[in-house]
């Protein structure tokens, strides 16, 4: 996802894109110090996100804002303001929240997983003595053994220490079961098969069919 930042602070500007910069899956396009700039390069990069500071010299974030609305509906906009009073004006323009600075980075978790839900959750796994982590909209498959559970997702694989019915539970729109100890990511699902008396799923994304039990299949059809 690409988002924007309209701030007329160059300090400001590097703070939330550094603290953007720890979620891998947004990318800034472009950051703007006046108002008229940034709906230029709105109209340009077409973002999915903009952050907006309310109080700038000329046109104003609540101005931007109102225009966006217009022109660009579907895009999300987040104001930025040292002044909380300044949110209720904001919300009157169906901005998705805002944010005081100085900006918490709880804070900021919090907003984005509300305005995008299951597309901010990500999982932790480690490689060697990094830590990385997978968002959970990535992940295609979840496969269990005796002591891990294996994910595969766009890009890559790893091991995990949390089971497949702790996942299903907390990820119930994303994944669904096919067998006792493996996950499919419902959004990738392409086709059931039946060969030979047993059923098998293809998704998008991953080479191999998954094997579906007998168990599963049924529901799995009413499901789909």
């Amino acid at each position: 996802m690409n988002y924007l930042i309209l701030d007329d602070e160059p300090i400001a500007r590097r703070r939330l894109r550094r603290l953007m910069s720890e979620f891998d899956h947004f990318t800034c396009v472009a950051e703007a110090a006046d108002g008229t700039e940034a709906l230029q390069l709105c109209a340009l990069h077409s973002p999915d996100l903009v952050f907006l500071d309310i109080a700038m010299p000329g046109i104003d974030g609540l101005e931007v804002a109102g225009q966006l609305r217009e022109q660009m509906p579907e895009c999300k906009i987040v104001f930025v303001t040292a002044f909380a009073e300044h949110a209720l004006r904001a919300f009157d323009l169906l901005a998705e929240g805002y944010l005081v600075k100085p900006i918490d980075k709880e804070r900021l978790v919090a907003l984005l997983e509300h305005i995008y839900g299951e597309q901010m959750q990500r999982l932790q796994y480690q490689v060697g003595h990094d830590t990385r982590w997978v968002a959970v909209s990535d992940i295609l498959v979840a496969r269990s053994d005796e002591r891990y559970t294996h994910i595969y997702f766009t890009g890559g694989e790893a091991l995990i220490d949390i089971p497949l019915k702790k996942l299903v539970a907390a990820y119930p729109r994303h994944f669904v079961q096919v067998h006792r100890n493996t996950l499919v990511k419902k959004q990738a699902v392409l086709s059931l098969e039946s060969v030979e008396g047993s059923h098998r799923v293809r998704l998008e994304g991953f080479a191999d069919p998954i094997t579906v039990s007998r168990r599963a299949a049924a529901s799995f059809k009413s499901l789909f």
